[in-house]
């Protein structure tokens, strides 16, 4: 990675953790300086938004080691017979907090198997969902698998804005340089992890997607006997 797009990346890291932590900040200070004037209710609520702005920090940290020890070559993958529903659902639940996540839905049949390292896997599926997430505002977000010439293909489908056909060919491809429009993950950084970490399991990834009609992104993965 040259000089200047890792300065574009830790300035877009910067500003993809400076939304979170403004909102802990803000919460946080509020209730410790007028606790008694919120309902248990009001308390509730803040606790939750601090709580899913917190794990949206530690998400964004857990990106950027994983994407340093892959430019490193120091990725080390632990690829056992993963449950491709189990990984699903828990990728799901990380992401509860977020308005919208309940359109989530797994339609992968308990047992599924895939050759994967799991906590990887699970980034991935996270990544996509959140994106699905925040790109539709409406329709169910749905997750499936099948089997294919010795693959496995993992589906996270929405219906959501879509991705406008001049932007698909860069949409993997990192951080955009300052003042160009990344997406549809935020920072970029999302997307162009998800894509490496796949590469690193010998898989590849790909997208089709429709303005307004919505997106859908494909992971392949080799199955168990065929992987290297």
């Amino acid at each position: 990675m040259d000089d200047l797009r890792f300065a574009d990346l830790i300035s877009k890291i910067a500003h993809e953790l400076r939304s979170p932590l403004t909102s802990v900040k803000g919460f946080s200070a509020t209730l410790v300086k007028r606790w008694d004037r919120f309902t248990d209710d009001q308390k509730l609520q803040f606790v939750q938004t601090i709580h899913s702005d917190a794990e949206r920090m530690g998400r964004i940290v857990s990106e950027v080691l994983d994407l340093a020890r892959l430019e490193s070559g120091r990725l080390e993958l632990h690829r056992t017979e993963v449950d491709l529903s189990a990984i699903a659902h828990k990728a799901a639940e990380h992401l509860r907090d977020l308005p919208g996540a309940d359109r989530v839905k797994v339609e992968i049949e308990d047992g599924f198997k895939a050759f994967a390292d799991a906590e990887r896997l699970q980034h991935v599926l996270g990544n996509l969902l959140e994106n699905a997430i925040k790109f539709s505002d409406e329709g169910d977000i749905v997750v499936g698998a099948d089997r294919h010439d010795g693959t496995v293909h993992v589906i996270v489908a929405d219906a959501g804005i879509g991705i406008d056909p001049d932007r698909l060919p860069a949409i993997f491809s990192g951080p955009a340089p300052a003042g160009q429009r990344s997406g549809p993950s935020g920072s970029g950084l999302g997307l162009y992890l998800t894509k490496r970490l796949v590469e690193a399991h010998g898989g590849e990834i790909t997208v089709d997607s429709k303005v307004s009609k919505g997106s859908t992104f494909t992971v392949t993965l080799p199955a168990a006997e065929h992987a290297s």
